[in-house]
């Protein structure tokens, strides 16, 4: 299974994603969930970079399926609009295959 954590301050701003895991939702190279996970952390992680001057801490391990990504300081509008279209899209994704990708919400 594959569990996002998506990191929110109490006042609604995101603070930064968690992924880890692999969906085994299908044998290797068919596996959709685990794809479509990759491609929109691997998109916002290189989004954030191309086109966002925020600093964030960035942690990757592909054999344990993880991606850690948290901001230095408040993501700035840009950076906040993509966290938000990711946000929508991995949940998106999780109401088809809740039994192999869980999305959480953290308050820090």
């Amino acid at each position: 299974m594959t569990v996002i954590t998506i990191l929110k301050k109490p006042d609604g701003r995101y603070r930064g994603f968690q992924v880890i895991g692999h969906a085994d939702s299908a044998q290797e190279g068919a596996d959709l969930v685990c794809c479509s996970v990759s491609v929109l952390s691997i998109n916002l992680v290189n989004s954030l970079e191309e086109f966002c001057q925020d600093s964030f801490r960035l942690t990757q391990d592909e054999e344990r399926g993880l991606i850690d990504l948290v901001f230095e300081e408040d993501p700035t509008p840009e950076a906040d609009l993509l966290m938000r279209s990711y946000d929508l899209g991995v949940h998106s994704i999780a109401e088809g295959y809740e039994p192999w990708l869980n999305v959480n919400m953290k308050e820090v």
